[in-house]
């Protein structure tokens, strides 16, 4: 089970996603995944806490994206030009390519098995969503492309290129079924700006089919039990960042036995 937490930045997301892996690591194998390149999970998480964090820097994503797919970037580029590894390089680090990286092996993860729940710390806004939905659709337009070059350099043997493309695209949309089951949380603050964009987030989440289970209110002044706004309304707390999360707790309980039974 995979739970996602979007919103703008400055909303509390880390925090708010550190609250929800302590209390489900109680029911299960928990690991909290970043996909936000300036890491801060692990100075909150400790060995003591049962769950297990993995983030990386844009620099390491990059490096391990070269050794996974470096010759084969290499492989499809020689077909049409004469390039060397500067090109794999300067795609590694390309919009959207180190976040599908990750969410890639997030999704891959998750299927194995080898956690109960994965909570996913999102970077700010739902632009990584766009860009993964823009490639998943890509690979169908460059294969075609790929296939009008070869045969007009004649060349109607059955390519390397193809075959690497077809894995590429097979992945965009294994990653991308897997964002379609995975369940979103929407975590917002009471200011104004930040409400606007809660609400082009969840019109963009809508045309892309991904699911909002529910909204979460965050540093609420004074909590009003009848506001539709928010599912989960959360105080504004005060303290170190583990003192936030701590506090943060028992609306977390709230909120997953929201999820559980299915409420919004």
């Amino acid at each position: 089970m995979i739970i996602a937490f979007v919103g703008k930045g400055g909303v509390g997301k880390t925090s708010v996603s550190s609250a929800f892996a302590l209390e489900l690591s109680k029911s299960g194998k928990t690991m909290i995944v970043s996909t936000d390149f300036m890491p801060s999970l692990k100075s909150i998480f400790n060995a003591k806490d049962n769950v297990s964090v993995m983030e990386l820097s844009e620099s390491e994503v990059a490096k391990k994206w070269e050794e996974k797919y470096g010759a084969e970037v290499l492989d499809i580029a020689r077909e049409f030009i004469d390039a060397d590894y500067e090109l794999v390089h300067h795609i590694s680090t390309a919009p959207g390519v180190p976040e599908e990286f990750i969410i890639s092996n997030l999704i891959e993860l998750e299927r194995s098995k080898e956690y109960d729940f994965i909570v996913w710390d999102t970077p700010a806004s739902s632009s990584t969503m766009h860009l993964l939905a823009l490639e998943r659709d890509f690979y169908s337009h460059l294969n075609r492309d790929i296939k009008f070059y070869l045969k007009l350099k004649k060349k109607f043997r059955v390519s390397r290129a193809l075959s690497i493309i077809n894995s590429w695209r097979d992945l965009a949309e294994a990653t991308w079924k897997g964002l379609t089951e995975a369940s979103f949380v929407l975590v917002t603050t009471m200011d104004e700006l930040a409400l606007r964009q809660c609400n082009d987030i969840t019109d963009d989440f809508n045309e892309m089919g991904l699911k909002i289970v529910f909204r979460i209110c965050n540093r609420v002044r004074e909590i009003n039990l009848g506001l539709k706004t928010c599912s989960i309304q959360m105080e504004e707390y005060t303290g170190s960042a583990r003192q936030i999360i701590e506090a943060m707790r028992p609306a977390v309980r709230t909120a997953l036995q929201s999820l559980v039974s299915g409420d919004d």
